[in-house]
């Protein structure tokens, strides 16, 4: 864009000004200004539904980095396909396409709190962002000047709405919308271009995206409405898009709030006399962190000492609800929209008997600079949207958990995940570094607002996997001979998807 600004410069500079009557003037009008204004709009959009999809995907479906590549790449490809073969698909059936398929993710976004499978989400979304692109690039080329001299113009104004695109959903949309509509608003947005660079070809067209833009339209006022309902607070930033949702629990008179991240749930607490302190969702007293919390400093009379536990992830301080009088858990949480919500919308960190703290930023940069702890639990569970950040999982952040560990401390690491088995590359990491490795499973009650949850505990002290409370719990973790160790500067989920 700035070289093309540049160019543009040079050519008022220095070209001499034409001869009242030159053959361009003759054969060639000035170009419409609606048509200068498309050509912002029409890039604009096709930026916007590459940023809103890439998101959706990364954020929504899973939290895996490769995925960017994927739209990146569907998007490139229909600048080189509309400005090279702009009559491979004529325009009737890429409307076509089109609409269906808004239609058919439009009806998909309503069914809020509602993730496809990896595979359908993956292959509906990237058709759509192709078809997408593809019909915005395309109309775009068909309105390119015929004037040559208005060519850097032309280039200018396409640079500019890819950018105007980005900006918006990267800043401007997380800046004025507490939740995310975005794709439901690229839709919208993508509905209204294809209004506008169809009216011309007479009514059926103008009825179909005249129609489609209503519909799209009254989806984003219906996402609005569902999100209001029963939400006493929703925060968008950097890491994403939170809220707290309400609502009656199974316990007659309690209810219920969940903490989300997207559609991904990081907390929910039941509030009910004999729950309200009972860890729920992922934490139960039978998942993998709940065996390392009650039996990992038990003293011979059974009873159990004084812990002290590192936690990588607050969500809403669920596991607060373990702590006893004499235990000091210290949380470390990047997000610093997660603490307010967990200290005043959830009782977790208020209800417990044992000391807490938390450290705001990224937990493995805050225990770099921190002198040993000497945790007798260290619990990874920093979830970004549906997976662990990889730069937690690396020999490098092993070796710097274990000094903070005690002698026979247990590290926990939190693998529940819809679309990457993490089992056998944490117990490569075991291995590495001398630990002994067990995989735990946990069921779901709905009555107690339990999940069902997998953990990997990890440790050098064999006794703690020997105990006749743990011993029916844990199963050695599944290895892979044909992974790779992950370091800082290799690490690959494509083995691990499931």
């Amino acid at each position: 864009m700035i070289s093309a600004i540049l160019a543009w410069r040079t050519r008022l500079a220095t070209d001499a000004p034409p001869p009242p009557e030159t053959f361009e003037q003759v054969s060639f009008p000035s170009t419409p200004l609606t048509h200068k204004l498309l050509w912002v709009l029409l890039p604009m959009g096709a930026a916007m539904q590459l940023a809103a999809v890439t998101a959706y995907l990364t954020q929504n479906v899973a939290a895996i980095p490769l995925l960017w590549i994927l739209p990146l790449a569907a998007y490139l490809i229909t600048i080189i396909v509309a400005f090279e073969f702009p009559r491979l698909l004529p325009r009737g059936i890429l409307v076509r396409f089109l609409v269906v398929l808004l239609a058919g993710l439009g009806y998909m976004l309503s069914k809020t709190d509602v993730t496809l499978p990896l595979r359908v989400a993956l292959g509906f979304f990237l058709v759509e962002v192709f078809v997408s692109c593809l019909f915005c690039h395309t109309e775009a080329y068909a309105l390119r000047p015929r004037r040559p001299s208005e060519s850097t113009l032309f280039y200018l104004l396409f640079a500019t709405g890819g950018a105007l695109g980005s900006f918006f959903i990267g800043i401007a949309f997380p800046l004025i919308f507490s939740f995310n509509y975005d794709l439901a608003l690229t839709f919208f947005i993508t509905a209204l271009l294809a209004l506008g660079v169809t009216w011309s070809s007479g009514w059926p067209l103008r009825l179909l995206w005249t129609t489609a833009s209503v519909l799209l339209l009254a989806l984003v006022v219906m996402l609005h409405i569902a999100y209001q309902r029963n939400t006493p607070l929703a925060i968008r930033n950097f890491y994403g898009s939170l809220r707290v949702r309400e609502a009656l629990s199974p316990h007659p008179g309690a209810k219920v709030r969940t903490l989300t991240n997207g559609t991904i749930q990081h907390g929910t607490q039941v509030f009910s006399p004999e729950l309200r302190k009972t860890p729920t969702t992922y934490y139960a007293q039978d998942s993998g962190v709940g065996l390392a919390l009650r039996f990992c400093c038990l003293r011979r009379d059974g009873s159990t000492r004084p812990r002290n536990i590192g936690v990588i992830g607050l969500g809403v301080g669920t596991i607060a609800a373990y702590g006893q009088t004499g235990d000091r858990i210290h949380f470390y949480e990047i997000n610093p929209a997660v603490a307010p919500i967990a200290q005043n919308l959830f009782t977790y960190l208020r209800d417990s008997a044992a000391q807490t703290s938390i450290a705001e930023g990224d937990g493995r940069s805050t225990l770099a600079v921190e002198a040993p702890q000497n945790f007798d639990v260290l619990i990874v569970d920093a979830f970004s949207g549906d997976a662990i950040p990889l730069h937690l999982l690396t020999t490098q952040a092993v070796d710097l958990y274990k000094r903070h560990l005690a002698p026979g401390g247990i590290l926990a690491f939190h693998i529940s995940n819809q679309h990457v088995d993490l089992e056998p590359e944490i117990a490569l990491l075991g291995q590495y570094a001398g630990m002994e490795s067990r995989r735990v499973s946990s069921r779901e009650n709905e009555d107690r607002g339990e999940f069902t949850a997998t953990w990997m505990l990890l440790s050098a002290n064999p006794s703690f996997f020997a105990q006749s409370e743990v011993a029916p719990h844990v199963r050695p973790a599944a290895t892979n001979a044909s992974l790779q160790l992950w370091t800082d500067d290799y690490s690959s989920l494509f083995p691990l998807l499931r």
